[in-house]
């Protein structure tokens, strides 16, 4: 229970649901997910701990506010990490279609997502399926990295990013990312890597 409460309040943070210095109140979000408030603090003292939130003294638990060149640096880590990751699981021998067909199967949730405007299950069908193709490079370090990289993306521009429509378009990219990997076409999956990094970040606030 509390590992499924801390998934979607993350997701909740990087969507901008709860926006970079809201005060996050137990109650509020035990009521939101009708559920007890043990798991839902245990969740928030575990993202505190992240530093996804920062406990305030009887009041809750208030949202970390990142500044624009921390997400310059996201970004800018993301595209030294991602882009060659990427690259290297589409030139793997043999191809890891098993894997690929994993990969299929959580794009179905997250398109299903899209198409509901369900930014949170969105989120987190997003999360999954980056994570699970950096996993594919074999590197546990890179992969570890990189989740806790993502953890740290507030996004509040995909409350209007979603309701225009534009998650659809999103996962249509992630598909081609996908394909071009299927397809062992290590140029094109870079270039699409690259272009969803810099989309992304267009998209923070």
């Amino acid at each position: 229970m509390r590992q499924q409460i801390h998934s979607q309040i993350k997701a909740m943070l990087i969507s901008g649901e709860l926006a970079p210095g809201e005060l996050c109140s137990v109650y509020q979000l035990a009521e939101l997910f009708e559920v007890s408030r043990t798991p839902v603090r245990e969740a928030l003292l575990q993202l505190a701990r992240e530093g996804l939130l920062k406990p305030e003294r009887n009041r809750g638990f208030r949202v970390v506010v990142s500044s624009p060149h921390d997400l310059d640096e996201i970004s800018e880590i993301r595209m030294l990490l991602e882009v060659p990751a990427m690259m290297k699981v589409a030139r793997l021998k043999p191809a890891p279609t098993d894997e690929f067909q994993k990969a299929r199967t959580i794009h179905e949730r997250m398109a299903t997502a899209a198409k509901a405007k369900n930014l949170r299950k969105f989120i987190q069908a997003d999360g999954e399926f980056h994570l699970h193709l950096i996993s594919l490079t074999g590197n546990r370090r890179l992969t570890g990295l990189l989740s806790d990289l993502r953890d740290h993306m507030h996004l509040p521009g995909l409350v209007t990013f979603a309701e225009s429509g534009g998650l659809i378009a999103s996962s249509n990219e992630h598909l081609k990312l996908l394909e071009s990997l299927e397809r062992g076409d290590a140029d094109a999956a870079g270039d699409i890597a690259r272009a969803h990094i810099r989309r992304t970040r267009a998209e923070w606030a």
